[in-house]
């Protein structure tokens, strides 16, 4: 079975049990940040928030979430692991941003193309709307694929338990600046396997334009390769973007 959305229920519920590891081990490093910037409590926005893993460590540690994610089955998921949290069903690109204290869009969300969409939406427009609405001193955390001297990225990978098993086949179109992730699952359902398929598509920036554009919606930037001790994939940059007190 295809599917255009991205994430429906079988490819969520994988991803939650299966790739969860990534937004816990980056929640240490994510406090601290957090904690470094004098932002001990208050309000934040986490974009494309998945099963609420990160969602349920923010609230843990005493501050108010809103998570958006465009995936009604990851937000059924994320609505058990990080009750208290408030969920919206919506895309970054829509969601008009309440007054808060940081923004989070972790696990390459902002790389990822709308289904149906014929262009990437405006990273340019998305970092004014958010500086708009941080806070003075609050802060945009996010990571991406960034573009690269070596040969494209091209592979294709799996993986398996008991009652799933995930095969993806990845494409990086250089001159298109985008990565195709071909991804089939097969999920057991009753006595028998049920079996899936979502094309994802996401696009490849540049370091260069990102900290320009972050700089002149009124961000001071910084790059890290890792939240923490949790070290991001090759060509995977996080930037700590925090507001300045004028905001253009």
């Amino acid at each position: 079975m295809k599917t255009r959305k991205a994430y429906a229920k079988d490819l969520a519920c994988i991803h939650h049990v299966g790739f969860g590891d990534f937004a816990r081990d980056s929640a240490p490093g994510l406090l601290e940040l957090l904690h470094a910037a004098r932002l001990d409590g208050g309000r934040v926005v986490d974009l494309g928030c998945g099963s609420g893993i990160w969602a349920a460590a923010l609230l843990h540690a005493g501050y108010g979430v809103t998570g958006l994610d465009p995936s009604s089955a990851m937000l059924a998921l994320a609505r058990q692991v990080a009750f208290g949290a408030r969920f919206v069903r919506a895309s970054a690109y829509d969601f008009v941003f309440p007054a808060c204290d940081a923004v989070t869009a972790l696990g390459e969300v902002l790389s990822y193309v709308p289904p149906g969409a014929k262009t990437a939406p405006s990273l340019s427009r998305l970092f004014r709307r958010i500086a708009g609405a941080l806070r003075p001193g609050g802060l945009l955390v996010f990571d991406l694929i960034v573009t690269g001297k070596r040969r494209p990225i091209i592979y294709r990978t799996w993986r398996s338990d008991g009652d799933w098993a995930i095969v993806a086949d990845v494409t990086e179109q250089p001159a298109r600046r985008r990565l195709v992730r071909e991804i089939t699952t097969f999920r057991r359902v009753g006595a028998r396997y049920r079996r899936s398929h979502e094309t994802h598509v996401v696009r490849v920036c540049s370091r260069a334009a990102i900290e320009r554009m972050l700089r002149q919606a009124g961000f001071s930037v910084r790059v890290l390769r890792r939240y923490g001790a949790a070290r991001l994939a090759p060509r995977r940059l996080a930037f700590i973007a925090r507001k300045t007190r004028h905001t253009p």
